[in-house]
């Protein structure tokens, strides 16, 4: 298998997903993951270290439920990514040892 080792934007990756996102969801992951770039075998995790960072600021009023969603979102697209480069498990666990140290 040949891995591409170019970079690629977040914002262009998400944006390429299908369904698309509801417009506020979008809005708030294209303002979480900015303008960062990664290699696409990188993709999993920089999705799950934004989602991580996400998580670790957001409020507990009501105003957190998009932060939630995005957080939940970048989460999601990152097994995606990593189904689509067969490497679900050990995203999967790296995902869960990184959010598992959000909880304080």
């Amino acid at each position: 298998m040949n891995e591409r080792r170019e970079s690629i934007r977040l914002s262009d990756w998400l944006a390429a997903r299908t369904p698309r996102p509801p417009h506020e969801l979008s809005s708030a992951l294209s303002r979480v993951v900015g303008e960062a770039m990664c290699i696409e075998s990188e993709i999993p995790s920089t999705l799950i270290a934004k989602a991580k960072g996400l998580l670790a600021v957001v409020g507990t009023d009501r105003d957190a439920a998009v932060d939630l969603l995005a957080a939940d979102a970048l989460i999601t697209y990152a097994m995606e990514a990593a189904a689509e480069a067969d490497s679900i498990d050990s995203a999967a666990e790296h995902a869960m040892q990184e959010i598992a140290g959000v909880v304080k």
